[in-house]
């Protein structure tokens, strides 16, 4: 077993089933859409593999559950100083969180070795010779490695709010020779092509009150699942939305997504209830009777919290995250890109097992977030079981329908 060095495989992308030619089609509204990435083959057998991008996400991205909705005390200063660091939010003990040092030195170079594959695919292969599904897939596979380069060009950062939206804008990646920002991404090819709210739920933004970024990549087969579980987790989350003072308050990212919601009370508020836990429904529809925006933490979901340690954890990535194991690396059949060398074993919690040792390694703001796992790891472990009784059966129904708006 060696500690994780990022190693460049064959390459990120292996087309797994191919077809012949492919019929472009147009039958959804693609208004808006810039024309290079309009159309689809709703027939196509042919599938892009991710495995290198997973088994990168699979060792940086520590993958926390559900909240708890227990909103996080008043932050302390570091012991001997008067001075708080990290975010003060009290959400700030929610959301996964992935570690931005590991991709420092000549990792960030593997990071934007894999985003460039990813973008050079359409000029291999034609996005409207795939599926609905598989392009939605590509294009937020390809969001989140691009944004997480970005970040790892700007890391150490703690609070990303003064890269806001420059960052977003910056033209960082050409497409089948479209020269493209986060920004086009987001709203001149996925939210008009989609139309789909769930969709904004697989735009990582890197920080601590957006969607969470999962430990695996976006696939055609399982996308909207994913978005789904991601939807229910942000939803049902203080990071998402909660009921205060009969005013149903909603994360900034609402806001940003104004256009998935044309008439935006309503469609946010029926939304959110579609895939609101049972409990929380019920504070929606008998407690807020108005829609507000704002709720935000612009601090970066590292696990660092954006802060350098003097630990040795915090200068080798490895010492912290997940190694390969020697043995069964290969791909699927004909997969040209090849896995990533092996079954991967996370290390995240196991490796810090005890307070002591997270008081040698992080700032106490990340001492805070580690502990709040430690316990709900233990507490999982216990076998408790919460049972939700959904009494509107158009709530559950709600939730099938929106998954399939797409049409396809």
């Amino acid at each position: 077993m060696r500690f994780m060095t990022f190693a460049k495989t064959a390459g990120l992308v292996a087309l797994l089933a191919m077809a012949v030619g492919g019929s472009k089609s147009f039958a959804a509204d693609e208004r808006g859409v810039m024309s290079p990435f309009k159309g689809d083959d709703p027939n196509s057998e042919l599938s892009i593999n991710y495995d290198d991008l997973s088994a990168l996400l699979e060792q940086t991205v520590l993958d926390t559950g559900m909240s708890d909705r227990k909103e996080a005390g008043k932050a302390r200063p570091t012991a001997g100083s008067r001075i708080i660091r990290g975010s003060t939010n009290t959400t700030r003990l929610e959301g996964n969180r992935i570690d931005f040092h590991s991709f420092l030195g000549d990792n960030l170079e593997v990071v934007k070795g894999l985003r460039d594959d990813l973008a050079k695919v359409p000029s291999v292969l034609p996005l409207n010779q795939l599926t609905r599904k598989e392009q939605l897939a590509y294009w937020l596979n390809l969001y989140n490695i691009t944004l997480i380069a970005q970040i790892a060009e700007i890391f150490p950062e703690t609070n990303l709010k003064k890269f806001y939206p420059s960052l977003w804008d910056k033209k960082v990646l050409t497409v089948a020779g479209v020269p493209l920002s986060l920004n086009d991404i987001h709203h001149k090819i996925l939210i008009p092509k989609y139309k789909n709210p769930l969709i904004m739920y697989g735009l990582f933004q890197g920080v601590i009150g957006g969607p969470n970024i999962r430990p695996e990549a976006y696939t055609g087969r399982e996308v909207w699942d994913q978005l789904k579980d991601n939807a229910f987790e942000f939803i049902n989350s203080n990071r998402g939305a909660f009921v205060r003072e009969r005013i149903l308050r909603t994360s900034y990212f609402y806001e940003i997504n104004e256009a998935l919601f044309p008439n935006f009370d309503r469609d946010v508020r029926r939304h959110i209830l579609q895939h609101a836990k049972g409990h929380f429904a019920d504070k929606i529809t008998n407690g807020s009777s108005v829609v507000g925006t704002g709720q935000s933490n612009w601090y970066i979901a590292d696990l660092y919290g954006g802060n350098r340690s003097k630990g040795s954890a915090n200068t080798n990535g490895g010492a912290l995250l997940l190694a390969f194991r020697t043995g069964s690396g290969a791909g699927a059949a004909g997969d040209a890109g090849g896995g990533a060398g092996g079954a991967i074993e996370s290390a995240w919690i196991g490796s810090l097992t005890s307070k002591n040792m997270y008081q040698g390694r992080f700032p106490i703001h990340v001492i805070e977030y580690l502990n709040k796992q430690e316990v709900r790891n233990k507490k999982s472990r216990t076998g408790d079981v919460t049972i939700e009784e959904y009494e509107d059966d158009q709530r559950i129904q709600g939730r099938d329908k929106e998954t399939d708006s797409d049409g396809r």
